[in-house]
């Protein structure tokens, strides 16, 4: 169902699945149902944007370099030296960003704050 390339894809395999496990799981299956909108918001935006919304690796990942450095150093002084390592990540990492290849081309950006109040009131239900 996430997979599908368009919501109504989306919409008819949710009807296939409710469909199989109605009998099975019917919490499961209007747990489903109420909260498939929201789970499907993604679909709304260009599909090459997905990839960069659907996971958090790079995230992830920043987050276990950090873990790392500071395990590496053990024992801090004081909360700002804390700060200062982290931060001091933070803006090298920001600055290898920098040089890369953007992640959202300005069309992709534009079609996504087109769709931002849709988005809006989707994530405020």
């Amino acid at each position: 169902m996430f997979h599908c390339a368009s919501i109504k894809e989306a919409r008819k395999k949710l009807a296939s699945i409710l469909q199989d496990y109605a009998d099975i799981a019917p919490d499961a299956m209007e747990c489903l149902y109420s909260g498939f909108e929201s789970a499907v918001t993604v679909l709304y935006l260009l599909k090459l944007v997905h990839r960069l919304i659907c996971t958090s690796n790079h995230i992830e990942r920043l987050n276990r370099e950090l873990k790392r450095r500071s395990t590496a150093i053990g024992v801090f002084p004081n909360g700002e030296s804390v700060i200062r390592l982290m931060g001091a990540l933070l803006l090298e990492h920001h600055e290898k960003l920098q040089g890369q290849r953007r992640l959202i081309y300005q069309p992709s950006f534009i079609e996504i704050n087109s769709k931002a109040e849709l988005l809006k009131q989707i994530a405020h239900e």
